[in-house]
C-alpha cells in the first residue's frame, strides 16, 4: 500500500550521555516501509541488503530502507500519503470528576499503576504540567525517530530532556495531548485525566514506521515495569481503504493484544473527501474534480485514492475542467494500471486555446491489485501549477479532473488526502460527502476510534497590554458545550462497522502548551499562567487522550482487562440520551467514564452478585477495594452504605457488588 508522507524539519540530532541512538548515519538518507514476508529467507536478504529492521510481529516488519539517489530523467516515485495530527471543563461531562475522586466507586483513580503512552509530534517533558512533587518530569522515556535519517534517539531522565528540549521546536500537539492525557496541572485548573500514571512519549516524523515503533516502544516500557498500558494516537490519514487491511492496521491490531490503543477518528466530519458510487449499465463512468484545500486551485499537491470492490481492474482517465464555462475542456486517454507499474505525465503549460495541456508539472498513477484484501486500486500523486485565472474570481480557471470507468454492479470509493486537496462534483458525475470522513488509521478492528463534541463555550486568553494587570480575557470558541461538532469524522465501513466507536469532548479543551513553540510564536493563542503557556486546541486530537487517561483509571481498577473487554464497555456504557442521537457524527453514542468505571469493575476479579441473590435478614459483611470492612449486619442494609464497588462475603461465598 502506497503512503504520501508529510515530512517535518529537525534541526539536529543529538545523542546525550543518557540516550542511545540506533539505525545509521545522519549522511545516509532512508526511507521507512512496512513490509510483509513470506519466508525467513525474505527477511534474511533484507538484512543482507543494507535494510535496517525496528520491529517485527509475526510476518510484518517495520523497516528503514536506505536509498539511493534519484538519476536524472528518473520517473518520480509516486507521493505516499498524508499523516498530520488530527485537531478542566471536560470533566464536567456525565460527572466524568467523580472517577478522580472517589465519588463514583468508593475509591479514587487517576491511573496510579498504569503506563500511558503517546505517539506524537512537539513534546516539550519539562513543562510544569508533566513534573512531579519533587520538580522531576512523570515522563519516564521519551523516544524519537527521524525516519529520513534512520535515527532512534532513547532519552530518560531530567538531565537528558533539558539538553534535548523538544523533538520539534516549530509543533507543540504532542505537549498538549499529553497534557490532557496525563498532567498534573501544576496547580492550574488544566489538569489530565490520568495525573498519576506513569507516561512514555514518543516522537517522529508521523511516518506509519515511525508511529508503530514508537507503539512498540511504550508496551516493551510498560513491560518492564510490569505494568499495564494505553496508548494514545492523535494522528490521521484519510486515503487508504478504510477496510481495516492495510499492512499499518494489522501490524496495529496486533500490538492491541499487548496494550489498548486508542486513535482519533480525524477532523474531517464536514469536508468532501469521499465519493462512492456503483456503475451501473447507464453510468459507467463516474467523474469527479480535484481541488486544493486553499479553494484558489493555482497549487496543487496531494494524493487521490481509488479504490474498486473488488479485482476487477478499473480505468482513468485525467481531464481539465474549465471554471469558466462550467464544462469539462477535455480528457486524455483513459489508461488501466496492473501489477503495480507506474504512469506518469509530464506537463509544460500553454495559454488555453492553442491544444495544449493548461498544467505545468507532473501527476504520477500507481496501480494494480492490493494483495492485503484484494481490491484494485490506483492511487494519483501530483503536483503542479494551474497558472491561468479564471474570469469570474480570484481562482484558477482550470481545475483536474478524474474519471473513473468500471464494469456494471462494482463499487468505487474514491477518497482525497484532505489535508492538500479535495474533491468537487463534476458535470454528469455524482456529489462527494463526508459519509465515511474517518481517518484510515482508525479503522483497525482492534482499536479505539473517538470523535468529539463540544467541550465549552469560551476560552481564557492573555493579552496584557489591553486587559490590565492578570491579561486575561475570555473569547467564544464557536462551538457549544455539549453539542455535535460536524468536523467530527465518522463513517460506517465496507463490512458495516460503525466508526467511531465513542464521541468525547474534544472542542474546545485547554492544556500545556510547548514553552520551546512559545519563544518562537508568542503570538500563538494561549494563557499565561505564571509565566507558563497553556493552549486551547479543538480536534479529534483532544478527544482521543481524553478517553485513553479514562481507560486509564478503569486499568488502574482492573489491571487485567484486555483491548476487548475495553472495547464491550465503551460500546455498552456510551450514552444515547444527547442532543443530537441520530445524527451520523454520534452513531454510537456519547463517551461515559464513570458508567465505563462501574462496568470494568464488574468485568474483573469474583462473580457478581445482585440483590434479588441475598436474602434480606441474611448477614453479610462489606469490604471496600482497599479492603477495608465497611459494613456487616443484614443485606437489607447494604443499600444504606456509600455508593461504589464492593466485596461482599455472604453463607461462605465471595462476591462483587455495586451499590449505587
Amino acid at each position: 500500500m502506497k503512503r504520501f508522507l508529510h515530512y517535518f524539519t529537525f534541526a539536529s540530532i543529538i545523542t546525550f550521555p543518557a540516550a542511545t541512538a540506533y539505525g545509521g548515519q545522519p549522511e545516509q538518507s532512508y526511507s521507512p516501509r512496512i513490509v510483509k514476508v513470506r519466508t525467513e529467507a525474505e527477511a534474511d536478504s533484507l538484512k543482507d541488503s543494507g535494510v535496517e529492521i525496528l520491529r517485527r510481529r509475526g510476518d510484518i516488519l517495520l523497516c528503514f530502507f536506505p536509498e539511493a539517489p534519484t538519476r536524472s530523467g528518473e520517473a518520480p516515485s509516486p507521493p505516499r500519503r498524508s499523516i498530520a495530527p488530527a485537531l478542566d471543563a471536560s470533566r464536567t461531562f456525565f460527572d466524568a470528576y467523580t472517577v478522580q475522586n472517589g465519588q463514583a466507586a468508593g475509591t479514587p483513580y487517576t491511573g496510579k499503576g498504569v503506563v500511558v503512552g503517546l505517539c506524537d509530534i512537539g513534546i516539550d517533558p519539562l513543562h510544569p504540567t508533566f513534573l512531579d512533587a519533587d520538580g522531576h518530569s512523570r515522563i519516564k522515556r521519551v523516544v524519537q525517530y527521524v525516519e529520513s535519517d534512520g535515527l532512534r534517539l532513547q532519552l530518560e531522565g531530567d538531565d537528558a530532556y533539558r539538553r534535548w528540549k523538544t523533538d520539534d521546536p516549530d509543533m507543540y500537539h504532542a505537549t498538549h495531548v499529553c497534557g490532557i492525557l496525563a498532567g498534573g496541572g501544576a496547580g492550574t485548573p488544566y489538569v489530565g485525566i490520568a495525573p498519576d500514571a506513569e507516561i512514555v512519549a514518543t516522537v517522529s516524523t508521523l511516518t506509519e514506521v515511525g508511529l508503530l515503533a514508537g507503539v512498540e516502544d511504550i508496551i516493551e516500557y510498560a513491560r518492564e515495569q510490569g505494568k499495564p498500558a494505553v496508548i494514545n494516537i492523535s494522528v490521521g490519514s484519510y486515503t487508504g481503504p478504510h477496510d481495516g487491511s492495510t499492512l499499518f492496521s494489522q501490524y496495529l491490531d496486533m500490538c492491541a493484544e499487548d496494550a489498548v490503543i486508542v486513535l482519533s477518528s480525524g477532523n474531517e466530519g464536514s469536508h468532501l473527501n469521499y465519493l462512492g458510487s456503483t456503475f451501473t449499465a447507464a453510468q459507467s463512468e463516474i467523474p469527479v474534480r480535484i481541488g486544493n484545500t486553499a479553494w484558489d486551485n493555482y497549487r496543487m499537491y496531494g494524493m487521490t485514492d481509488i479504490w474498486s470492490s473488488s479485482a476487477s481492474p478499473l480505468m482513468v482517465s485525467i481531464g481539465a475542467y474549465d471554471a469558466d464555462s462550467r464544462q469539462m475542456a477535455g480528457w486524455l486517454e483513459p489508461i488501466s494500471i496492473n501489477g503495480g507499474e507506474t504512469f506518469s505525465y509530464v506537463w509544460d503549460s500553454a495559454p488555453s486555446g492553442d491544444g495544449e495541456w493548461p498544467f505545468e508539472g507532473e501527476l504520477t498513477a500507481q496501480g494494480g491489485v492490493d494483495p492485503e484484501n484484494g481490491r484494485y486500486n490506483i492511487s494519483l500523486g501530483y503536483e503542479f501549477m494551474s497558472p491561468e485565472p479564471a474570469s469570474g474570481g480570484p481562482w484558477a480557471r482550470y481545475e483536474l479532473a478524474v474519471k473513473v470507468v468500471g464494469r456494471p454492479g462494482e463499487d468505487v470509493e474514491i477518497y482525497a488526502d484532505g489535508t492538500y486537496s479535495r474533491l468537487v462534483k463534476a458535470p454528469g458525475g455524482p456529489t462527494p460527502t463526508a459519509d465515511r470522513s474517518i481517518s484510515d488509521l482508525a479503522c483497525g478492528f482492534n482499536v479505539v476510534s473517538v470523535g468529539m463534541y463540544g467541550n465549552r463555550d469560551s476560552v481564557p486568553q492573555s493579552h496584557p497590554e489591553a486587559f490590565g494587570d492578570d491579561g486575561i480575557y475570555w473569547e467564544s470558541t464557536g462551538y457549544r458545550s455539549g453539542q455535535t461538532v460536524v468536523h467530527s469524522s465518522y463513517g460506517t465501513l465496507r463490512d458495516g462497522r460503525v466508526t467511531p466507536l465513542t464521541v468525547a469532548p474534544g472542542a474546545s479543551l485547554v492544556s500545556a502548551g510547548s514553552r520551546i513553540f512559545h519563544e518562537s510564536y508568542p503570538f500563538h493563542p494561549h494563557v499565561r499562567i505564571d509565566g507558563t503557556p497553556w493552549f486551547d486546541e479543538s480536534g479529534t486530537s483532544m478527544a482521543s487522550p481524553y478517553v485513553a487517561g479514562y481507560i486509564a483509571t478503569w486499568l488502574e481498577a482492573v489491571p487485567e482487562l484486555t483491548s476487548a473487554d475495553v472495547r464491550r464497555i465503551i460500546a455498552e456504557s456510551n450514552r444515547m440520551d444527547i442532543a443530537e442521537p441520530d445524527d451520523p457524527h454520534n452513531a454510537n453514542g456519547y463517551f461515559d467514564p464513570v458508567r465505563g468505571l462501574k462496568l470494568a469493575l464488574q468485568t474483573g476479579g469474583v462473580e457478581s452478585v445482585g440483590d434479588s441473590a441475598l436474602s434480606p435478614d441474611e448477614y453479610v459483611e462489606a469490604f471496600d477495594i482497599a479492603g477495608v470492612r465497611r459494613y456487616a449486619g443484614p443485606a437489607s442494609g447494604l443499600s444504606g452504605i456509600a455508593k461504589g464497588l464492593y466485596v461482599v462475603r455472604a453463607s461462605g461465598k465471595t462476591y462483587k457488588k455495586m451499590i449505587d
